[in-house]
Parts: C-alpha cells; structure tokens; sequence
C-alpha cells in the first residue's frame, strides 16, 4: 500500500485526505513525515511537511514522534547550512524528549538530538571560515604623489619647463618680426628663464640639505 500511496503526487494527495477525513492523526503524521524524508518532490517545501506532520502526531497524542519531526527539522536545516534555525529546532526537540521521560522512544531520541546537537555547537558547519585577508595589488597605479617621492623630482619639473618655454620664445620671431612678435619673444624667454631659475635655486637647496 505505501508504494501506491507514494506512486505520485496524486495518489499521495487523496492518501493523506482520506486518513485526516478518518481522523488517523499517526497515519497522516507518518506518511506525511516519511514522505518529507524519502520523496519530498511530493510535498514541495520541506518545512512546512515536517511541521505538518509533527501537528497531526500532536493532535493524536503522539508526542514522541512529534519530537521526531523537530529533530528532523533541525537536520534538514543543518543540510540547508542554516545553522541557526537547525539549532532552535533541535533544541525544540530535546526539550520535548525530556519532558516525555521515561515514555517509550523518547530515551533514544534524546539521546540522538544530543549528539545531533553537540556535533551541531561544537563543528559549527554554517559559520564561514575565517580567512586572512588577501593583499590586494593594484595594476593600475602603484605608485601615489607624496609617497616616497624622490625630493629633486619638482626642481627638475620646473628646470625643464622652464628651458622649454625659453626655447619656444623664438617660435614668435619665426612668424613676425613686429612689435607682437618681439613682445611675445620677451613675454616667454624671460618667463621660462625665471622658472628655470626657481627650479634651480631648489634643486641646490635640495642637494644642500642631503
């Protein structure tokens, strides 16, 4: 009869309507719970199947296999990496196992939640690892202005800027030899002559200090 009633989904469906329309409150809590662990393409979402199940056991009485169903909550969420909600539903499940005492089975799931729960605490397996942080190298630009930057590079800059903006003073004399031309020659020699000279005056102040 099982293999018919986990045939398909159909079958599954009218197997569990008939037994809660008799009110077989352990029949739907096993097949439904059975269902969740062997074929759970027949009931879709897990969490919602066990917590059925464990429901129907709790409306027929069935405590120790209500517990069952939390235990197996916790471990299907402890196979989903959710540690978390894995613990609180195992800890649901131990409680209500030691509420039971002596009632049969409920020795042998307190028992299994422990080490269930234990293995839990103590391995951790949802909690990423830590790491060291890898050091990131960039390829862009390795090298930033004001870092270890060589004290003669700015004296040097502006000697060179300098120079070039004495020797472009003759470009305007090439062009016109009027009074723009002579003034635009005078305009640019004596200025890259003066910034020739800053960057000079620096660059000895610099190689002074060493």
């Amino acid at each position: 009869m099982d293999d018919d009633i986990y045939s398909n989904q159909e079958s599954f469906e009218l197997a569990i309507e008939k037994m809660v329309n008799e009110e077989r409150w352990d029949d739907v809590g096993g097949y439904l719970r059975q269902a969740c662990l062997l074929y759970p393409d027949l009931v879709g979402d897990i969490h919602n199947g066990l917590l059925e199940a464990a429901q129907y056991y709790e409306r027929g009485g069935n405590s120790v296999e209500q517990a069952w169903c939390y235990h197996d909550l916790g471990s299907w969420y402890l196979e989903e990496t959710k540690g978390e909600i894995a613990t609180q539903w195992l800890e649901k499940s131990k409680l209500l196992f030691q509420k039971l005492g002596k009632t049969p089975g409920a020795k042998e799931g307190l028992e299994s939640t422990k080490s269930e729960l234990k293995r839990v605490l103590s391995e951790k397996p949802f909690l990423p690892k830590k790491s060291k942080p890898k050091k990131w190298k960039s390829t862009v630009q390795t090298h930033y202005p004001g870092e270890n930057d060589d004290p003669t590079d700015m004296p040097v800059i502006l000697m060179t800027l300098g120079a070039i903006l004495a020797l472009m003073s003759i470009i305007p004399t090439y062009i016109t030899l009027n009074f723009l031309g002579i003034a635009a020659f005078f305009s640019l020699c004596s200025g890259g002559l003066i910034i020739f000279m800053v960057g000079l005056i620096r660059f000895i102040k610099v190689k002074f200090k060493k």
